[in-house]
């Protein structure tokens, strides 16, 4: 690796290690100035701290929390915050660095952040999960706020978690701040369709590649690995787009049913049981078994790092679309090429989360709220226009769109750090 100067962070960099090694790839075909690679390579600020909590039982038991702020050249830093065992330095550091080059591929005005708690969230009662939330926001409460770095959810938070931020930014405070945190209940100045925003905008992403590409569209075969808010959420409107949903899979494993699946009854068996093991409507499956399904699209919507070398040549699927970030490692990424598999990138393909997150954003800053309608068609518009700048500047790079999406996210961040200058 050239980039030898780069930060590393402690423990398991790996998926910092994997942004490194496709800025380094992209700076083989994207003119962007040492000073910004700089900038790029290492993160402006990593917060580490321990959160205090008492439990249920009365005890006290410390977590150990992050926040990192990985650029702010084209604004204020936005990023979730995840709640999940593995919850680590690098890996927060590769979030904060995905969100900085999403932003920027989606024209946004916004740098990239990310943190999280290394916890279980599933172990915790709910009044403990709410006094982890809130701690969090209290010890960070200095460092965040609508014009420095927004909060966001992501695996293992949802909008009650973002509720618990907001009321506590507020709180502590002493002034009603909405748009500190995104992702809250409408009520709380939340957009309308929020929890469906990841999923949504990937399938109309899809809808405009099969038009445009000519790739089938109507009857077309899918599978979902994940089943959270971005895979439940693509396998709804996926079906409404008269795709063919035959897999879906969450940690425990899976459904398949090669004639399609009811997504619906799905969804309710899901919501009433916390697993699909058991659904009558089609037959169990291994995580495994469902990457290897051959339809015509793959989608991996759960963490990173999924697709990998040990199993990217089972990948039968014709086009694998990432709805989590990092779900496809360089090394896989490399094997899936060779035998002729279309990728369409994280930056570009779940970038749907983070167009509500700015339209909530400037929606609790303006104190002017947009109707359901509204929010549906910018995001329309929204994704339609970055898939035609990346499409433009995939053509002079034999139409990788993942070359194509990095370079441009990173020309869009070098432009605003050459405007900026380096300070003082």
């Amino acid at each position: 690796m050239t980039l030898k100067n780069a930060y590393r962070p402690p423990g398991d960099s790996s998926l910092w290690d994997s942004f490194l090694r496709r800025l380094e790839a992209t700076i083989q075909v994207a003119k962007i100035h040492p000073a910004t690679i700089q900038y790029l390579t290492h993160p402006k600020r990593l917060v580490v701290v321990s959160l205090p909590v008492v439990m249920d039982d009365g005890g006290v038991r410390n977590f150990t929390a992050y926040r990192v702020i990985h650029n702010i050249a084209r604004g204020p830093a936005l990023g979730g915050v995840r709640y999940h065992p593995e919850v680590g330095p690098g890996q927060t550091c590769g979030m904060a660095a995905w969100m900085t080059l999403k932003s920027a591929v989606f024209g946004l005005p916004f740098g990239g952040s990310a943190g999280g708690v290394a916890v279980e969230p599933a172990r915790l009662s709910r009044r403990e999960l709410e006094r982890v939330s809130r701690r969090y926001v209290t010890e960070l409460i200095e460092l965040i706020g609508p014009d420095e770095d927004v909060l966001a959810p992501d695996v293992g938070t949802d909008a009650t978690v973002m509720a618990w931020f907001q009321d506590t930014f507020t709180m502590t405070r002493g002034q009603t701040t909405l748009s500190a945190v995104t992702g809250k209940p409408p009520q709380l100045g939340g957009v309308a369709v929020r929890d469906e925003g990841g999923g949504q905008g990937l399938v109309y992403l899809l809808a405009d590649l099969a038009r445009i590409k000519g790739w089938p569209l109507a009857g077309a075969s899918v599978a979902i690995q994940g089943f959270g808010q971005v895979g439940s959420a693509v396998a709804r409107y996926a079906t409404r787009e008269g795709l063919k949903v035959v897999a879906v899979s969450t940690r425990r494993g899976g459904v398949y049913n090669p004639e399609g699946l009811d997504v619906a009854a799905l969804e309710q068996h899901y919501a009433l049981h916390g697993h699909l093991e058991g659904f009558p409507g089609g037959k169990f499956i291994t995580n495994h078994e469902l990457l290897k399904l051959d339809v015509n699209y793959l989608v991996p919507a759960a963490i990173e790092g999924v697709v990998h070398e040990h199993n990217a040549q089972q990948i039968a699927a014709r086009v694998v679309l990432e709805g989590a970030n990092g779900a496809i490692t360089p090394e896989a990424e490399y094997l899936l090429k060779l035998q002729g598999t279309q990728i369409v990138p994280d930056i570009l393909a779940n970038g749907g989360g983070l167009v509500l997150s700015y339209l909530e954003w400037v929606q609790d800053l303006s104190m002017l709220f947009f109707e359901e309608a509204e929010v549906q068609q910018k995001l329309r518009e929204f994704i339609h226009q970055s898939l035609q700048a990346v499409l433009e500047r995939a053509e002079p790079l034999r139409g990788d769109l993942r070359a194509a999406a990095y370079a441009l996210a990173l020309e869009r961040i070098n432009e605003a750090t050459r405007l900026r200058g380096v300070y003082p």
